[in-house]
């Protein structure tokens, strides 16, 4: 069986703002070990599908224009950075959003039309935007804290949030290449 790495996601712009927060948090937190993720690579992960056996492609992407039919397209506003699974114990440092209602309606389409073509590992679901990733944890966990904690009532960019991706992510030894498979404008 042959597989491709996949996940559905909404791409979000590298703005100035975001330039701003990255240049701002790598700095603070120049001492810890964190992973960055590239700056214009940033996405909000609706669903991550793995490894899937390519021929439900086809399938997964008919799944995908009746998820986007009837949701019109709408607004986000990034807000404050936290991390996963607690700012005492980050392994995950995310850009939150404020108001992600219109977010869990798409993923919830999303779900609902996929849910007989594959089984979501993982129900979860928080929206945000990962910006860096921790392996072996922090040196100094109260000034990690300290930091995301300056940011909670930040209010960020809008995003105008016109489709959504089905995305491949191929792991390398420099960290993941994405590839977008194909684009679905919301209706």
């Amino acid at each position: 069986m042959t597989t491709q790495r996949i996940f559905i996601a909404i791409k979000i712009a590298n703005t100035d703002q975001i330039s701003k927060i990255f240049r701002e948090v790598k700095y603070d937190l120049k001492d810890e070990c964190i992973k960055w993720v590239d700056k214009n690579t940033l996405h909000i992960t609706l669903s991550f599908l793995g490894d899937t056996d390519i021929k439900k492609i086809p399938e997964i992407k008919n799944g995908l224009l009746l998820a986007a039919e009837n949701i019109f397209p709408f607004t986000i506003q990034l807000k404050s950075l936290g991390a996963f699974p607690t700012i005492e114990s980050p392994k995950v440092l995310w850009i939150g959003i404020d108001d992600a209602l219109k977010i869990y309606e798409l993923r919830n389409r999303i779900t609902e039309q996929l849910k007989y073509i594959i089984n979501e590992k993982d129900a979860r679901f928080l929206p945000h935007i990962t910006i860096g990733r921790i392996k072996f944890g922090v040196k100094n966990h109260k000034k990690v804290s300290n930091i995301l904690n300056g940011y909670e009532y930040s209010k960020f960019d809008k995003f105008y949030i016109q489709e959504f991706v089905l995305m491949e992510s191929k792991l390398t030894k420099y960290g993941p290449v994405y590839k977008v498979i194909e684009k679905f404008d919301l209706k």
